[in-house]
């Protein structure tokens, strides 16, 4: 079998926009490489010219979408409030999400089929993820210290933004809701920032919602 680089590359954009879509739709393993080469409009030998085998495809699509999702994350500035940085990071996922929304739905596949595969496939969405809790907690350390924000604990809450920020955005992404990236933002900043209730809620309070069941029980 030959290397990529010694064969012609007219082929790779429509391979890789197939595989893409269909990754999407059905996932890794619902997916063959006879549909792509289908869907591409080209033989499954011209993508063994391209990519050594599925996997190699796979986590080519995932590493680009995920590395430029990083890069944008870097090149986000990092002057003023702490609470604009956290808003242009979270603004930033949701217009990702949504101008990538396959990329989006082969992300939520990998999480769920990975733990099958005892393996990921891509080891970019785990460089992401380190990365972003870094940058979190990098925000909400400059928050605290600013008095932006209430001295939580930095790094299991930047783990809890992590969370949140990707479930939204998969949500944003799955079952598209006819509002834009920054009403959604803008929504969940107000929670983040002002939270649920009407009135402020003591830590000791908060504490007790968890222990109540216990005392009924």
């Amino acid at each position: 079998m030959r290397h990529d680089t010694h064969v012609p590359t007219s082929a790779r954009p429509a391979i890789l926009a197939a595989a893409r879509h269909l990754f999407a739709a059905r996932g890794f393993a619902g997916t063959s490489m006879r549909e792509i080469a289908e869907a591409a409009g080209v033989s499954k030998a011209a993508i063994y010219h391209h990519f050594r085998d599925k996997r190699r495809l796979y986590r080519e699509l995932l590493d680009e979408g995920i590395n430029t999702l990083t890069a944008a994350m870097r090149r986000l500035p990092d002057e003023g409030p702490a609470r604009a940085q956290l808003a242009r990071i979270l603004l930033l996922h949701l217009e990702f999400a949504r101008a990538h929304a396959d990329l989006l739905r082969m992300m939520v596949h990998e999480q769920w089929q990975a733990g099958e595969r005892r393996r990921p496939v891509s080891s970019a969405i785990a460089r992401h993820h380190e990365e972003e809790l870094m940058i979190f907690a990098a925000v909400l350390e400059r928050g605290i210290a600013r008095g932006e924000f209430k001295p939580v604990e930095p790094a299991l809450s930047a783990q809890a933004l992590c969370v949140v920020i990707d479930i939204i955005s998969a949500g944003f992404v799955m079952a598209a809701p006819p509002v834009s990236a920054a009403e959604v933002a803008q929504n969940v900043m107000d929670v983040l920032l002002n939270g649920l209730a009407a009135t402020p809620v003591a830590p000791a309070e908060v504490a007790e919602l968890f222990t109540a069941k216990e005392k009924t029980a």
